[in-house]
């Protein structure tokens, strides 16, 4: 009787200790996804011609200036994604 309590509980506690360890590494690849997403953010949102560009925009509005940086930025790949992090760090910091 006594040996079968021993397996039983070996048991019972190796499962949920690797069960444990699964959910952690688990964690672990999430939260360096999560890095590794906000450094490529960040680079996008260091390019000082697309801050150039997005401050032209801004400031200038609807005048002729502002609507060429508003092309400029539509127009290329750097500049879609450009918004789309300033808009992801504007959500996130928003609440």
């Amino acid at each position: 009787m006594k040996r079968l309590f021993i397996v039983t509980a070996a048991i019972f506690i190796s499962t949920s200790v690797l069960a444990g360890n699964m959910s952690e590494s688990e964690n672990m690849n999430v939260r360096r996804a999560e890095m590794k997403n906000k450094q490529s953010i960040e680079k996008i949102l260091q390019n000082e011609d697309m801050q150039r560009l997005h401050r032209d925009m801004t400031v200038y509005g609807m005048s002729e200036v502002g609507m060429e940086a508003r092309l400029k930025m539509i127009s290329t790949n750097e500049g879609r994604a450009y918004h789309k992090a300033l808009q992801k760090t504007q959500k996130n910091t928003a609440g």
